[in-house]
């Protein structure tokens, strides 16, 4: 029996999956972030799911605010594998 050799066929793990790009961007609310909304700067108390609905409470407010409401710089992420040094 021969055993033959064959190239790996794993996808390169820093590959960025098919049809997808490498960074992507997006609002990234989470506590103490400072947002604009209307015409004054608020900061983001917590952040609410429900129902498959995002709310964003601010500091000093009781109802949730509608993320659409507010603006926020958005945060760059990365669809591929980073290797960090240990």
């Amino acid at each position: 029996m021969h055993a033959l050799a064959h190239p790996s066929t794993a996808p390169d793990p820093s590959e960025v999956p098919w049809g997808w790009s490498p960074m992507f961007r997006m609002p990234l609310y989470k506590p103490g972030a400072r947002v604009r909304h209307g015409s004054s700067w608020e900061t983001v108390s917590h952040v609410g799911l429900r129902r498959h609905e995002m709310t964003v409470y601010l500091v000093g407010r009781t109802e949730p605010v509608d993320p659409l409401e507010l603006e926020l710089a958005p945060t760059v992420f990365t669809t591929a594998r980073v290797h960090q040094a240990q």
